[in-house]
């Protein structure tokens, strides 16, 4: 069988059509006054999304429609930011990247790119200097998005069970220190243990101490990758996602990780309700 149509429940038609054709661009096949509207897919051959008018409440739990990821995450992502989006969380799988988001309506959506893995492979082969420039960059981006937070606002917590700033913060010097370890064991030829990898909670008894303790691992991770073998290791050590990764791919795995929290940090302070200072 092949996919016909979706029909996904709006409370505002007309409010709905706005978002699906300025916000997604989606291109409309027809409008039936304030019941229905349809779109299509991508082209004409990827099948059409029709908006129904619905009485009952909006379900955030319902089933997800997924759109790729064109250019790649961080490209589509700023580019729906851009008109408005926020988005609400972000997964890995073994397919790819999945960041979520919802419609005006309150259906959830989603962004896919299966591509995540193979980039990066693929940028593990750059030279040294590429990837010394890129954590410089990611280095910048960090320390800018973390700038002039107080106490307060490091600490908010946005939903029951999702991580406050300094959560993150904890999280990216973990991944900075862990990874220099097994970058290093790697090119020596040894075995990381895999349990030792990420730990679980961060505790930081302040945010201007997290943020020295930040400011250690990213200078101490520029340290030992000015020290990264020309050629990939033999052993390698597998991630619980994209599966075996040499030295080399450990490091750009890493560089797309911190990437990754900080643009999470961003996406905490835009939200509704962070508190301001």
């Amino acid at each position: 069988m092949r996919l016909q149509s979706l029909e996904v429940p709006v409370a505002d038609v007309s409010r709905a059509v706005r978002f699906y054709a300025d916000v997604l661009g989606l291109p409309p096949v027809v409008r039936m006054g304030d019941q229905a509207a349809t779109f299509f897919l991508g082209d004409v051959h990827g099948g059409m999304v029709t908006l129904m008018r619905s009485a009952k409440p909006i379900s955030s739990e319902g089933p997800v429609i997924v759109f790729q990821a064109e250019g790649g995450m961080d490209v589509a992502r700023a580019r729906l930011q851009a008109r408005g989006v926020q988005f609400v969380g972000m997964e890995h799988s073994p397919l790819g990247l999945t960041a979520y988001f919802h419609d005006s309506e309150g259906n959830r959506l989603a962004l896919f790119d299966g591509t995540i893995s193979a980039r990066f492979r693929e940028q593990a082969r750059a030279p040294l200097g590429e990837l010394q420039a890129r954590l410089r960059e990611a280095e910048a981006r960090t320390m800018a998005v973390l700038d002039g937070l107080s106490e307060a606002q490091a600490r908010h917590i946005p939903a029951p069970g999702e991580w406050a700033i300094v959560d993150h913060v904890g999280h990216i010097i973990d991944s900075l220190d862990s990874c220099g370890r097994l970058v290093q064991e790697l090119a020596a030829g040894q075995q990381p243990p895999r349990d030792r990898l990420w730990r679980k909670e961060y505790p930081s008894p302040s945010f201007a101490g997290a943020l020295a303790d930040l400011r250690r691992a990213f200078s101490e991770a520029h340290a030992w990758l000015q020290e990264l073998p020309g050629t990939a290791s033999e052993s390698s050590l597998a991630h619980g996602v994209f599966g075996e990764l040499n030295n080399r791919e450990w490091v750009a795995f890493m560089l797309f990780h911190v990437g990754m929290h900080a643009g999470q940090v961003q996406e905490i302070k835009s939200a509704p309700g962070f508190p301001r200072a």
